[in-house]
């Protein structure tokens, strides 16, 4: 049994929600935790290779095969000290962007844990069918979890025009402080809720 913080879509820091729930399984393609669709992610479980987990802004991904939320390995995060670094998920090939549908709600889940004491964030991407940036839907930030992996879950409706999406987790901490992540069974599904996407100027 695995708890779960269920994050809503406003930019606010709001309450951690946690709750005893089972985690997903680590295949891709099948129906994520209170999503209404299938993984659109191809690498959600990290078990041969890290393809499609992208460091962003300086942070170094590794398959860490020490511990897991679901299966026998993770995907490990060494964020830099630089606030909003971390990792992005794209398709396998590292290149591709994921196909989504505008106005259509999306939910993004995933196993983690870290550094106690230190705040992260997911964060949704959103991108024209032609790849052009439109907006950040910003999940409320959160304390990483030490010891055993915690669900985290953040719902948001994909914008007017968006054709594309990026998934992200980057750092919320302080300029100098470093954090290192374990991330595990990332999925980003169709939702069968709905959220709001709260946007940002730049991703």
């Amino acid at each position: 049994m695995k708890p779960v913080m269920r994050l809503a879509a406003p930019v606010a820091l709001a309450l951690i929600l946690l709750a005893a729930a089972c985690g997903g399984g680590s295949g891709g393609g099948t129906p994520g935790p209170g999503g209404g669709g299938p993984n659109l992610l191809e690498n959600p479980s990290a078990e041969q290779n890290v393809d499609g987990y992208i460091g962003h802004n300086g942070a170094v991904v590794s398959q860490d095969t020490t511990t897991a939320g679901e299966g026998k390995a993770s995907v490990k995060v060494e964020i830099p000290d630089a606030q909003g670094a971390g990792v992005q998920v794209w398709k396998a090939d590292g290149a591709t962007m994921t196909p989504v549908s505008e106005g259509q709600p999306y939910q993004l889940s995933l196993d983690v844990k870290g550094d106690l004491g230190k705040s992260v964030r997911l964060e949704i991407l959103w991108h024209t069918g032609d790849g052009a940036f439109l907006e950040t839907s910003l999940g409320p930030i959160f304390f990483l979890p030490l010891g055993g992996f915690t669900r985290t879950e953040f719902s948001a409706i994909a914008p007017d025009g968006a054709g594309l999406v990026v998934p992200q987790l980057v750092s919320d901490a302080a300029p100098g402080e470093p954090v290192t992540v374990w991330v595990d069974d990332v999925r980003f599904v169709p939702a069968s809720g709905s959220g709001t996407p709260a946007p940002s100027p730049s991703p």
